[in-house]
This record gives structure tokens, sequence and C-alpha cells, in this order.
């Protein structure tokens, strides 16, 4: 069934990294999540974070924070806070990927990085549902990674494809960019959703329905 409760001239970029990438994007876009990454190995400095936060959503409008961890633990400890922005999770490791699921952050990016399979399954993808996370599809790897590397995470992104399809999983399509020079823009990501397998309808969901749904959270 075609997705539709959607506007098919409205585009959301959900995961911009970078102060000139965040430029850049907003000519593409209608609406641009700026993203921080947030690498921890402990607990942050939460007075300082709550403030950088505050800063960066006066500044942006809207944000994510990027959680990179190999400790789940702190996953739940940033959601718990919640600090007045969308959780992202950067995907890898399996019990990470798992976790930041059951806590129900607001997404899962890229959980095929870094492995040798696509870190998502049958399992996992009924835990999103359940739980109303989104998987998010990201560009930049693909852009850094060599041949051999591209055939291998553009097939594991098609089998994560196929599992969120088949349990109605919320997702996004994102360039996830760094620099400005990793921008893409609204056709060009719905074109990486279409090679993995989206019918038009729903790549452009996966630019505005789906985000929009997402962001709703922030209200």
């Amino acid at each position: 069934m075609e997705e539709v409760s959607f506007s098919r001239d409205y585009f959301i970029e959900m995961d911009v990294r970078d102060r000139e990438a965040y430029e850049l994007a907003k000519e593409w876009f209608d609406e641009v999540v700026f993203t921080k990454k947030l690498v921890l190995e402990g607990s942050p400095d939460w007075g300082s974070l709550k403030e950088e936060i505050k800063s960066l959503r006066e500044t942006y409008g809207k944000v994510a924070l990027l959680v990179v961890t190999k400790k789940p633990s702190l996953i739940r400890e940033v959601k718990n806070r919640n600090p007045k922005a969308l959780i992202y999770v950067h995907g890898g490791d399996m019990r990470v990927n798992r976790f930041a699921l059951e806590a129900g952050v607001d997404a899962l990016i890229s959980p095929w990085l870094g492995r040798k399979d696509p870190g998502f399954d049958h399992i996992l993808a009924r835990i999103a549902a359940r739980r109303n996370v989104a998987i998010g599809f990201s560009l930049a790897p693909l852009l850094t990674a060599n041949p051999y590397e591209r055939v291998q995470l553009l097939r594991f992104m098609t089998k994560t494809w196929q599992l969120v399809d088949k349990y109605s999983v919320p997702r996004f399509i994102t360039s996830s960019a760094e620099s400005r020079w990793e921008v893409r823009s609204p056709r060009d990501l719905m074109s990486l959703g279409i090679n993995l397998g989206m019918e038009i309808p729903q790549a452009r969901a996966s630019l505005n329905f789906y985000p929009r749904r997402i962001l709703s959270k922030l209200k």
C-alpha cells in the first residue's frame, strides 16, 4: 500500500554533523537536523552537555545526539537524561544495536557498520517496530568505501531494507554529512533508497513522512 500523508515537495535531512554541511543542506531541504557526535566511554559532564545542546538548539533549531559507545548502559543513561534532542545511536556492535532498539532511542544509524553482516535481523526488526525506533540509511560510508566494501555495504543495506519494509519499521535516508562535500540533494538520497529496493513513494516517505513523525517528538 502506498504511503501517503506527506507533501511531495517537502524534504527533511535528519543527520548533518558539520556547520558548513548544515548551511548547504538548508539550501536543498525544508528542514535539517544538526547532529552532535557524542563519543562515550563513561558518563559525560551533564552540565556542560546540557549547555552545549541549549546553544546548538538556539543556533540550529532541531538537534540530535549521535551516541557512539561500546557500553550499552550509557545509551540508557543518555536517554533517561532527556536532553531535549533526538537520540541516535551509531550502529555496528550487535549488543549496542539491540540495546539501542530495546531502549527506544529515536534512531539506530547504519547497524551494519564495520560488520560482516547487516547487524539487523528479524528479531531486531520486530523490536524496532514495537519500540518505534527508526533505522537510518546513511550514504556517507559509501562515499569512502572501496569498490568491494561498497558492494558489501549495499548488500547489507538492501537486506536491512527488506526487513524494515516487512515489519513496517520507521526509517529515514540521510547523508550523515561530516563536511559540505558529503551533502547530497533529496534526489540523490531518493536514488539511494531506490537502489536498495524502495519504490519511489517509499523513498519519498523516507525523506518526509517518517522524518516528520520523528521530529514531532521534539515538540
